[in-house]
């Protein structure tokens, strides 16, 4: 309650005197008239004119003797005696030679003179809000919210303060004073948080007491014959005090930079941005505003617009602290600089014609201010040139974009290839639509072979016959580059001429050199996962007795896994792609065959192109199922296999029976093991369809004591037992072998009686209660 009390209250008071210096600005133009008691004449002069009040349009002069303001002699003006300054006058009385002259102030004060603290605190004020409401935690976002609050209290209190308004000149050197310090304190926290890094701390209660001491001198401000005596030895000490403040942050940060200047670290990193932004930020304002005032009393630029770039420095920490991001800030500067190198002569040569244009007109203020201005903004352009060209390349250049677009996409896929097929569909694809060539293969020469695989519109037969007679590389049709080269095999890629006849272009042909760069690695992991394969599968068909090999349950384990995956994912690419562009076919056939102006046999032939894609569309359904029966999941093993049977039994050239007793335990099983049966009796069937030539095919299904039946009988031809038969693992059929070997797999038997001439007899046993888990 406490805190929420003081919370607004805090914010009260701000309004209140956001309220009160917004009138003095949008009310009172700024005069802008200093003057002095001149000894000699014993009257009151005009000692300067600043050249951004409204005083410097008017026919007034330096030496001009004030008589009267707003009609009352000058001596009782109060703010004549408290800062010896003309402001908040509607009319002023001078004299000059003898003569009197009334000026009426009926021009305004420079608006940017006037918006520019406006907008500066509308920022700082943002930052500060955003810094305390969204990093709230952090000690130090809340010290740089602190800092971007003294900032915002600066701009805000400016125009009152150059108005004589006593409130501002008392809100503008307090807060002067106390930015510094709160910055410093700033930086000592942010160090410890960021690196622990301890910077000394002892000065801090000492500096924060100067200022709570000048903040008691500075009630001398609202009596009137103290104020200027005192105003005008706090002016010097506010400046003095801020460049002593900002000098103590310089050496701090010096001293670490130099510390760590060599390192390659993430403290040096941060440490070396704090660094440098803080010499853009601060050195403009302590060298052309503060040093030369303090000095000389005159300033080379007005602190007004030297403050912009003050607020660099905390807005670089506001983004660190909230995005925890870090840039080399070394390289950003030197690519400023170079920037800068390229703007000098065209900005020199703009400058020397514009004086030479404008020569009676042109002063020595105009021309610095084109020079500089010319040169900022051409320097930033030539520096954004880079991050805009990125930006704009499709457009600009959108040969160069596609390329570039093409070879991530290509290079993020190539992680994925690993087959062939893959390697077709996935990557030579994407190169032959790239370059927009007729077709385009890749070509592996092996000792005694020429494999190719090939996309679009290109002759094989000419390319192999090319690669035999080695002639390949020289062909002018052909734009042929060699990837790997060594004693197994040599590949090439090869691409035809573009779809308008013409041969690749250079930068085509670079491009092209860097995929082949990436397709090496890719092509020898691929040709290493085959041989893989096939090792793999000339050691599954050597194996030794299974049911005495239990030592490979976790090959047979891993064989069905990827077999398993492979059939999911080509259901997947079936229902995905054929069946989706089938749904399509037939939709369009539908409409075209709907039109009253198609003929009748016209129509007739669609209706019955239709049927047939719903013939082609029911079979490829079918085949998703064999290869993903995802019924088991849901109704379970018995139902699956019983509409599995029944759908078969309408195209089988066979009677085809199946009987199931009363099973329970059988559907408590995991998937795996549902999976395993179901490819039982799948292939069991597939081998009935094709090599049994029976008449009628019975499979029944029961359990008892714990253990569940599968049997097999058919009236076909039968095979000859002999202990050679081929094993089939690993190709597209499941043979006898792996059937035998998803038993075993299971901890079941299997036993088989046949004779060529009488049938086939096949009983499988599987122990329920000691499934084991694929």
């Amino acid at each position: 309650m406490i805190k929420k009390f003081v919370i607004g209250s805090c914010i009260a008071i701000f309004v209140v005197l956001q309220i009160w210096c917004s009138i003095f600005i949008f009310y009172y133009p700024y005069v802008g008239i200093e003057v002095e008691l001149s000894q000699a004449q014993n009257r009151i002069v005009i000692k300067e004119l600043a050249p951004e009040g409204a005083a410097v349009k008017l026919d007034l002069k330096v030496g001009d003797i004030i008589q009267q303001v707003d009609g009352k002699p000058i001596g009782d003006s109060i703010l004549f005696r408290k800062w010896q300054a003309i402001e908040q006058v509607q009319s002023i009385t001078i004299s000059r030679n003898g003569t009197d002259y009334e000026i009426n102030i009926n021009k305004k004060s420079n608006i940017f003179y006037d918006m520019f603290p406006l907008l500066e605190e509308i920022i700082s004020l943002c930052m500060a809000i955003l810094l305390f409401t969204k990093m709230s935690h952090s000690k130090s976002a809340r010290l740089l919210a602190t800092v971007f609050l003294c900032a915002s209290f600066i701009f805000m209190s400016l125009g009152a303060s150059i108005r004589g308004d006593t409130i501002g000149k008392f809100l503008i050197t307090s807060f002067m004073m106390l930015m510094p310090i709160v910055f410093l304190h700033f930086l000592v926290v942010f160090f410890k948080e960021k690196g622990n890094i301890e910077l000394p701390t002892w000065m801090l209660k000492y500096l924060y007491g100067i200022v709570v001491l000048t903040l008691g001198l500075r009630l001398f401000y609202f009596q009137p014959s103290l104020t200027y005596v005192v105003y005008s030895y706090d002016k010097s000490i506010t400046l003095g005090f801020s460049m002593f403040g900002f000098l103590i942050n310089m050496y701090l940060l010096t001293v670490q930079y130099v510390k760590v200047r060599k390192q390659q670290s993430y403290m040096s990193s941060i440490i070396k941005s704090v660094w440098l932004s803080w010499l853009i930020s601060f050195l403009p304002i302590i060298c052309f505003s503060f040093l030369p005032q303090l000095l000389t009393g005159q300033r080379i630029l007005n602190a007004i617009f030297t403050s912009w770039i003050l607020l660099f420095f905390p807005i670089s920490f506001a983004y660190l602290i909230a995005s925890n991001q870090l840039y080399d800030f070394g390289q950003v500067i030197r690519r400023i600089m170079f920037a800068g190198l390229l703007a000098i002569l065209p900005v020199s040569l703009f400058t020397g014609v514009y004086v030479f244009l404008f020569k009676k007109m042109a002063d020595e203020k105009q021309i610095l201010f084109i020079f500089i201005g010319s040169m900022t903004i051409v320097t930033m352009v030539l520096y954004a040139a880079e991050y805009w060209i990125t930006r704009l390349e499709s457009f600009l250049f959108p040969r160069k974009y596609l390329l570039q677009t093409a070879l991530k996409k290509i290079a993020r896929n190539l992680g994925t290839i690993s087959s062939f097929r893959e390697l077709k569909e996935i990557i030579l694809v994407d190169i032959v639509s790239t370059l927009q060539v007729m077709g385009g293969a890749i070509v592996f020469c092996y000792k005694n072979d020429t494999e190719i695989i090939y996309e679009g519109e290109i002759d094989v037969s000419e390319v192999r016959q090319l690669v035999e007679t080695s002639t390949l590389l020289d062909n002018p049709l052909y734009t042929c580059i060699e990837m790997n080269y060594h004693e197994a095999y040599t590949s090439y890629l090869i691409m035809t001429r573009k779809r308008t006849n013409t041969l690749l272009p250079k930068e085509e042909k670079q491009w092209l050199q860097l995929i082949t760069s990436y397709l090496e690695v890719s092509l020898e992991n691929v040709h290493l996962i085959r041989k893989l394969t096939v090792n793999l599968q000339q050691f599954a068909s050597q194996l030794p007795n299974e049911a005495a090999a239990q030592d490979i349950q976790w090959f047979r384990k891993v064989m069905f896994e990827l077999q398993e995956e492979e059939r999911i994912r080509i259901a997947t690419d079936l229902h995905d792609t054929t069946m989706q562009d089938l749904f399509f076919l037939k939709r369009r056939i539908s409409t075209l065959a709907e039109k009253s102006t198609m003929p009748k046999g016209d129509q007739e032939q669609l209706r019955n192109m239709n049927n047939f894609v719903d013939m082609i569309n029911a079979s490829l359904r079918q085949s998703c199922f064999e290869l993903n029966p995802h019924l088991l999941r849901e109704v379970g093993l018995i139902k699956t296999l019983k509409m599995y049977v029944e759908k078969e039994s309408y195209t089988a050239p066979f009677e085809l029976i199946f009987e199931a007793m009363a099973v329970k335990f059988i559907e408590g099983k995991d998937l795996p093991t549902k999976r395993h049966i179901f490819r039982i009796v799948q292939e069991l069937l597939n081998n009935a369809k094709k090599h049994s030539q029976a008449t009628k095919v019975t499979f029944k299904i029961m359990e008892s004591n714990q253990v569940f039946y599968l049997n097999y009988e058919d009236n076909g031809i039968g095979f000859s037992n002999k202990e050679g038969t081929q094993r089939e693992i690993g190709a597209s059929g499941l043979g006898i072998e792996q059937i035998r070997s998803r038993i075993l797999h299971m901890g079941g038997q299997m036993d088989f009686l046949t004779q060529q001439g009488n049938g086939t007899i096949f009983k499988i046993r599987i122990p329920i209660e000691e499934v084991i888990s694929a």
